[in-house]
Order: C-alpha cells, then sequence, then structure tokens
C-alpha cells in the first residue's frame, strides 16, 4: 500500500475538500466545500445547476445516491483504514 503522501494527489496545502463516489472512490478535490459539491454534481452527470440548486442536490439526492464530501483530515485516516480507493 502506498503512503499518504504518495496517494494524496491534492498539492499545495493540507487542508481541502475529497469527493467521494458511492463506490469509495476518491474522484476529484477542491479547496472549498460548494466546489466540491459543485465536482460531485458533475460526477452524477447534473450539469447546469445554480450553486444554491447543487447545494440542495447533495442534501438530497447527492446523498441518497451515496456522494460524500470529505475534509482532508478524515480522507488521510480513511485512506489509511483502507476505505478509499
Amino acid at each position: 500500500m502506498k503512503t499518504w503522501e504518495e496517494f494524496n494527489r491534492f498539492r499545495g496545502t493540507l487542508r481541502f475538500y475529497g469527493c467521494v463516489a458511492p463506490d469509495g472512490r476518491w474522484f476529484d478535490s477542491a479547496m472549498s466545500f460548494s466546489t466540491a459539491i459543485h465536482f460531485c454534481c458533475y460526477d452524477a452527470g447534473e450539469f447546469d445547476l445554480t450553486t444554491t440548486q447543487e447545494m440542495e442536490w447533495m442534501e438530497t439526492k447527492g446523498e441518497d445516491l451515496g456522494y460524500s464530501i470529505i475534509h482532508s483530515f478524515m480522507l488521510e485516516r480513511m485512506y489509511e483504514k483502507e476505505l478509499l480507493k
């Protein structure tokens, strides 16, 4: 298994939000929570939503589908427990 430093694709800061798909795949990252939600929407095929609509989508459909926004602090711990792909 790679170390966290080798696995972590996000560079420049230790604090960020990771976008995790329903299958446990960490597919993108962002400095802001709202941008991370935007990436989840796109991964799920939801385009052309306003920021407010994206927030509402994440709180309803996104959660129902299994999408998660996880702070880098927890991503590292999850990786160490082999909970991320």
